[in-house]
C-alpha cells in the first residue's frame, strides 16, 4: 500500500511538472517555429487548412503528447480529418513503448545491434550475408581483421587498394560516414587526394569501421547508383503468439549526389508492397530537402514501376536474424539488396516510425496489436 502511494505521488508531481514547464516550452517552440504549422503541402490535391486551424492542431498535440507533431505535413494532418489522424500514431508513445519492450533489461541483445562490428560477427555466425568487415580502428589504431594485427596508416595506404566505406561503429543517421578510395599508396576522401595524418585527425577520438564498398544489384543502381539504396524493414514480436511479424516498412534511396540514403542527409523515403516488392507511387524528402515526388530526380525512374529485387528472401532472412535475438521485441533491419540476394548492413532497437507512416498508413493499430498483450 504504501508503495502504491508513493507511486501515485510520483505520477502526481510528473503531471504537475508536466503542466506547469514542459507543455508550456513545448508551446513555446511552436510558436518560434512557424514550420511546425505553416508550410507548403505534400498534398497539393487536396485543400489545406488555414494556418490557424494548423497552429490549433499542433496545439493539441502539444496538450495530449507534451510535443509537437514535427512529421504534422509529412503526414498530411495539414489536409487529413482528425478522423484520418486518428490512425497515426504520436513518435511520444511510441518511442516510450519502444524503448519498455526492447530495453526491459540492462543486458540483453541489443549490445548486437548498437554496434556495427559485433553486428558483423554475429551475422556472420548466422550465415546471414553482411558488408565485408577489413579495419577496426579505435582512437586512431587501425586492426586488420583478416590478420588479426594492428597497421600503422602508412602500411594501411600502401597495402590497400580499392574503396573502403567507412563509418563510426555507434553512429546513427549516416553521422561521420564517408569512402576512402586507395590506388597505389594514395588515399582519396570525396574526390580530394588525403595524407595519413589527415586521415588520423579525421578518425581520432572515435571508433570506426573500414567495410568492402558492397555492389548492389544493378535494378538497384538503376534507381540511383551513388549511393547504396537500403530497405527500413521492420521486424516485431508478437506478444501473444511470440511469432515475428513484418509491419509495412520503406525503401531509403540517396538523391542529388550524396552517398548516403539516409532521409536526414537528403534521400527519399518510399513504402512498398511487402509481397510484391512493388514500390508505392510516392517517394518523400524530409521538409528542408523538398516535398513528394512520383520519380527520381535523377534516374527518372517511376516508383510505381519498380519492383525491389528478392524482397521474400530479405523478409524471411529478417525474420530468422530476429528469431535469434528472443529478448529484443522489434528491430528496423538496414537491409541492401546485391546480385546474390539480400546484404544486411545494420539492425536498429531504436528505430522511428515516421519512415514506415510517411511512405505507407498510419500504424496506430499495428502497433495496439502487436506492442500490448
Amino acid at each position: 500500500m504504501k508503495q502504491i502511494i508513493i507511486n501515485l505521488i510520483i505520477r502526481g508531481v510528473r503531471c504537475v511538472f508536466s503542466i506547469l514547464y514542459y507543455k508550456p516550452k513545448a508551446l513555446f517552440l511552436l510558436c518560434n517555429h512557424t514550420e511546425l504549422y505553416k508550410s507548403s503541402s505534400y498534398f497539393p490535391e487536396r485543400k489545406q487548412k488555414s494556418v490557424r486551424r494548423m497552429f490549433l492542431e499542433q496545439c493539441g498535440q502539444v496538450w495530449k503528447y507534451g510535443w509537437p507533431n514535427e512529421y504534422y505535413f509529412m503526414y498530411g494532418f495539414d489536409v487529413k480529418s482528425r478522423q484520418e489522424q486518428k490512425a497515426y500514431l504520436h513518435y511520444a508513445p511510441f518511442m516510450l513503448r519502444r524503448d519498455a519492450l526492447n530495453l526491459a533489461s540492462k543486458h540483453n541483445s541489443t549490445c548486437i545491434l548498437r554496434d556495427k562490428l559485433y553486428f558483423g560477427i554475429f551475422a556472420d555466425a548466422l550465415g546471414i550475408d553482411t558488408a565485408k568487415n577489413i579495419i577496426y580502428a579505435v582512437d586512431g589504431a587501425l586492426y586488420l581483421l583478416a590478420e588479426k594485427r594492428y597497421i600503422t596508416l602508412a602500411e594501411f595506404a600502401r597495402l590497400m587498394n580499392g574503396k573502403l566505406f567507412c563509418k563510426i561503429v555507434d553512429g546513427e543517421c549516416g553521422d561521420g560516414i564517408f569512402i576512402l578510395k586507395l590506388q597505389d599508396g594514395r588515399m582519396y576522401c570525396d574526390g580530394h587526394e588525403i595524407s595519413c595524418d589527415e586521415l588520423g585527425r579525421r578518425i581520432k577520438g572515435r571508433k570506426y569501421l573500414f567495410q568492402e564498398c558492397m555492389v548492389q544489384h544493378p535494378e538497384m543502381s538503376r534507381l540511383y547508383d551513388k549511393s547504396i539504396n537500403t530497405i527500413r524493414l521492420v521486424t516485431v514480436r508478437d506478444l501473444r503468439t511470440r511469432d515475428i511479424v513484418v509491419l509495412p516498412s520503406i525503401l531509403r534511396i540517396g538523391a542529388n549526389g550524396n552517398v548516403v540514403d539516409n532521409t536526414s542527409q537528403g534521400g527519399i523515403a518510399v513504402g512498398f508492397d511487402l509481397e510484391t516488392g512493388q514500390l508505392h507511387p510516392y517517394g518523400f524528402y524530409k521538409p528542408q530537402f523538398g516535398r513528394r515526388v512520383e520519380c527520381h530526380p535523377n534516374s527518372k525512374v517511376v516508383f510505381a514501376d519498380f519492383h525491389i529485387p528478392f524482397i521474400r528472401e530479405a523478409i524471411g532472412q529478417a525474420i530468422r536474424f530476429h528469431s535469434f535475438l528472443k529478448d529484443i521485441h522489434s528491430i528496423g533491419w538496414d537491409i541492401a539488396i546485391g546480385s546474390q540476394g539480400p546484404i544486411f548492413i545494420e539492425g536498429n532497437d531504436n528505430w522511428e516510425i515516421n519512415g514506415p507512416q510517411i511512405g505507407n498508413h498510419g500504424l496506430k493499430m499495428e502497433f495496439e496489436k502487436y506492442f500490448y498483450d
